[in-house]
């Protein structure tokens, strides 16, 4: 009994160990994910020290009080701070570029001293926000405050000292730059337009392991004596694939509007907006599907390579966690990554309050990853089953 059950045991390993690539895959799948995972999570251990928040300035003063603000928020360690006009800081915090845009009105400096000494109206910032991005805006909250009082206290009473929370002689006022008529954002919104997208792209590596298979039986090779050529069978197995994958981004999402009660920004063109996306994310999948297939030689290595493959888009595209969170480099990794276009476009759609030529530019770029993956595809296809 004991002899049988080693035997079988060895069977199952002798298989497992056959094929080397398959092997190796197995290993380094959990070992890639888990240093990405590590070297994002690890770096907040390596200083006590929180990460400066990035924000715009855009200085409609021009005074001494705040060219000498704006060089203690530059010289401080909590913010990176960058000069800019207010069109700019505007269209790089709607995009998500950017938390957050400081800006100090005309006459500021004047009407704070005025209110420090005389208890006159309280001048007020106006911070241009990214209200997803919260705790970035409470941290340059506290900065602000504290290089203000300085400021102020060394112009007034020629000594710096830091602020009083209760006795402030001034104002911050938020603005969102992403959220349309005061409406809340919506992280359930982000968590669907990721996971829809995730899991558009493992329904796609099972298409493609059909497709394999079929391959395999000798389908492929049949269908080669009829007269079905190459691109006439890619593009029946990419629009069926495309309806298929339309059909789940549309219940993912309906189900996240019946439940969770978010909803696409009421316009005409946030709506067009938002099903051209979801049409244009649904062919990019089905063309991914059909790469898988082209490429694979069995369905123990494809799965194994589009697997990674899919966890890392996911990870680097924003499906998982904002993208904010990651470091510059991989941000801007994320461009070169259909998901990120995806999951974007979407929040676009629903909560950023962006319009309709930003979807066009989401469906563009989406659709060119699509035209790259069936192309790789056609090119790459065959008949033939591979030996081994």
């Amino acid at each position: 009994m004991l002899r049988l059950l080693f035997e079988l045991i060895r069977k199952d390993l002798r298989i497992f160990t056959a094929d080397r690539r398959s092997v190796m895959i197995s290993f380094l799948t959990p070992v890639i994910l888990a240093c990405f995972i590590g070297y994002l999570m690890g770096s907040t251990g390596k200083s006590d020290q929180p990460k400066a928040v990035s924000v715009f300035v855009v200085d409609q003063d021009k005074s001494d009080f705040s060219k000498n603000l704006i060089s203690r928020l530059k010289t401080g360690n909590a913010l990176k701070v960058e000069e800019v006009d207010e069109p700019t800081a505007k269209t790089k915090v709607s995009g998500g570029d950017m938390a957050l845009a400081i800006v100090i009105p005309a006459e500021f400096g004047v009407q704070a001293k005025m209110a420090m000494l005389k208890h006159t109206d309280q001048p007020s910032y106006r911070f241009l926000t990214d209200p997803s991005r919260s705790i970035e805006v409470a941290m340059a909250k506290g900065a602000l405050m504290k290089s203000t009082m300085q400021a102020l206290t060394q112009t007034v009473f020629g000594t710096a000292t830091d602020p009083d929370a209760s006795n402030l002689p001034f104002k911050i006022s938020e603005e969102s730059q992403t959220v349309p008529n005061g409406a809340a954002t919506s992280g359930a919104a982000h968590a669907f337009a990721g996971m829809s997208m995730q899991g558009l792209l493992f329904w796609a590596i099972e298409s493609a392991m059909t497709l394999l298979r079929e391959k395999r039986m000798g389908i492929w090779r049949r269908l080669r004596s009829s007269p079905v050529s190459p691109t006439m069978f890619l593009l029946g197995r990419g629009i069926s694939a495309a309806i298929r994958a339309l059909a789940i981004v549309l219940v993912v999402f309906g189900v996240g509007f019946a439940v969770f009660r978010f909803s696409i920004t009421p316009s005409v063109e946030n709506y067009i907006g938002f099903g051209l996306i979801a049409i244009c994310s649904a062919i990019m999948a089905s063309t991914f599907g059909l790469f898988v297939a082209a490429l694979g030689k069995n369905e123990q290595q494809s799965r194994g390579l589009s697997i990674l493959a899919v966890l890392g888009m996911c990870m680097l595209g924003g499906a998982w966690f904002p993208m904010f969170l990651m470091p510059q480099i991989m941000q801007t990794i994320s461009k070169a990554i259909p998901i990120s276009w995806a999951v974007n476009g979407f929040d676009g759609m629903i909560w950023r309050g962006q319009g309709f030529s930003d979807a066009i530019t989401a469906c563009a770029v989406l659709l060119a990853f699509s035209i790259v993956f069936g192309f790789v595809a056609l090119r790459r296809i065959s008949w033939e089953p591979e030996a081994g």
